[in-house]
């Protein structure tokens, strides 16, 4: 899985940035075919209570899926665990949703005539 980080009006060290990179390779552990995911750090200036940062994940999965996860707070540590929590529940009900289609789709192939074996 290849992560990719843009940041805007944002100072990304190198801790912030392998403090991401954990948070964000676990994901690999819900969903094992991630084909491309980025991510984009916005810190805002101009609220009343001071600096927002704002993260937006980005994650396309096959079959041309996408999940996009926003979340902001006046803490960029906490708001990149708010989005990998957001994330993960997104790949856990993707993943089940999959699993299911699957088992119905076996269910009624093995409901066909032919399928059936006949008694001896």
């Amino acid at each position: 899985m290849q992560i990719k980080i843009y940041s805007q009006n944002f100072d990304l060290t190198e801790s912030f940035k392998e403090y991401l990179d954990e948070k964000i390779s676990h994901l690999d552990k819900y969903q094992e075919n991630i084909l491309d995911l980025q991510v984009s750090l916005k810190r805002d200036q101009h609220h009343k209570k001071g600096e927002v940062y704002s993260v937006e994940v980005k994650i396309v999965l096959p079959q041309k899926k996408f999940i996009i996860i926003k979340e902001s707070d006046s803490d960029p540590r906490r708001a990149v665990d708010m989005a990998q929590e957001k994330i993960a529940r997104q790949l856990i009900k993707n993943k089940n949703k999959n699993i299911s289609k699957l088992r119905k789709n076996i269910k009624s192939f093995k409901s066909l005539k032919f399928w059936k074996r006949k008694d001896s």
